[in-house]
């Protein structure tokens, strides 16, 4: 037998499903001791023995279940959810449908899905449905008597009551259990994402002093970028609060491609040839293949996504002289029209020779001059009006 996890935390479906089991079918075995002992109260005071007989069996496989330790996963799984529809058709059979019975045959399909998967659950709904005619064709053509009910009592609804309440807390666990499980695994495949992309970066600058300053500006930069952007009349249909919350740590991988290049090449105080300089920006085509391959291993992970358009493009121009492809305009990814920017400016304030450096004012007047030809208007102006960059910088 795989014994059940008392792992919190499962890392794959089988443990959960574990998990699951225990908790539901450990309540229900606390929670149905009142509702065995008003049940089959009531049924020997109706004179119903076959019930007796059937609450009796079922609560005892109830505990095997739970406590046989040869048993297999499935093998509980699967008497978990028959036992669920043999308490209502038993019900439904023995004092028709204004029992419990249908309570415990909607719960069938659900436990069966859970525990089992999809195509399991498609089986227990078609199984209950066919249940449900047979049952009600027998009725109507009298092949079976309608149960004789007595008038309703105080026990009797006692009893449905209890019956409902357990399969209601059955519900209730189930599903907060795996909203809770959805929510962290959630949250911990995105910082796992995170710290790759974080890993990434790093790996990127390793080799330059400066990198990190210059990596944490450019997310700075951009982040702050987007979100002055978010607030404008004019804001692109592709901006939305997500794009402003990723793009900082996607535009740390702008030249990610840069552990392609010739460690000769990387130096920005180097005079280059138009041959180097061509060499040099192959740092975008590397990028591209780089994140592209990580991106078919994690196609929805929108942080690579993005980097990689950042990464590929941050070289275009936006009168479409740019490289690799020679985008123009809009075409351009709207986040690697921002990083465009963000570098240009960073470079003109940063740039490792200090006799290129130029003050925030000169860089203002600098990037306006680069609008409609290098850089994207609209950027250039948000960029231009938005007083807290200069901090950024200083």
């Amino acid at each position: 037998m795989s014994k059940l996890s008392r792992d919190e935390y499962p890392t794959d479906l089988a443990h959960w499903r574990q998990i699951i089991f225990r908790r539901l079918f450990g309540a229900m075995a606390i929670i149905c001791v009142p509702v065995y002992i008003t049940s089959v109260y009531l049924c020997v005071k109706q004179g119903l023995w076959s019930m007796v007989v059937v609450d009796t069996l079922a609560y005892l496989v109830l505990i095997a279940m739970l406590l046989f330790p040869e048993l297999e996963d499935k093998q509980r799984y699967l008497m978990g959810s028959l036992l669920c529809y043999g308490i209502g058709v038993a019900f439904i059979w023995s004092i028709g449908p204004t029992g419990a019975g249908f309570f415990w045959l909607f719960m069938f399909p659900l436990i069966g899905t859970l525990l089992l998967g999809r195509r399991f659950g498609i089986y227990c709904l078609m199984l209950t449905a066919l249940t449900l005619i047979i049952m009600g064709l027998g009725f109507t053509a009298q092949w079976v008597p309608w149960p004789e009910l007595p008038d309703y009592s105080l026990e009797i609804y006692l009893v449905v009551v209890l019956n409902f309440l357990t399969i209601n807390v059955m519900l209730c666990l189930a599903t907060g259990f795996l909203t809770d499980k959805l929510s962290d695994s959630l949250e911990r495949t995105h910082a796992s994402r995170r710290a790759t992309v974080l890993g990434l970066a790093r790996l990127s600058g390793f080799k330059d002093a400066d990198s990190a300053r210059h990596l944490n500006r450019i997310a700075k930069a951009s982040e702050l970028l987007t979100q002055a952007l978010l607030s404008s009349p004019h804001r692109p249909d592709e901006l939305t609060p997500e794009f402003a919350e990723n793009i900082g740590l996607s535009a740390t991988l702008h030249d990610i491609g840069m552990i392609g290049v010739a460690d000769n090449l990387q130096s920005k105080q180097l005079t280059m040839t138009p041959d180097m300089e061509s060499e040099r920006y192959k740092h975008t085509l590397i990028g591209d293949r780089l994140l592209g391959e990580l991106l078919r291993e994690a196609p929805d992970c929108v942080l690579l996504a993005m980097a990689r358009d950042i990464a590929a493009y941050h070289h275009e121009r936006w009168d479409g002289e740019g490289f690799p492809g020679k985008l123009k305009g809009k075409s351009i990814p709207l986040a690697a029209r921002v990083v465009a920017l963000i570098d240009t400016v960073d470079d003109l304030l940063c740039h490792p020779d200090p006799r290129f450096r130029m003050t925030y004012e000169q860089a203002r007047t600098h990037i306006k001059g680069l609008k409609g030809s290098i850089l994207d208007p609209l950027l250039v102006d948000t960029f231009l009006s938005e007083p807290a960059m200069r901090e950024i910088w200083h």
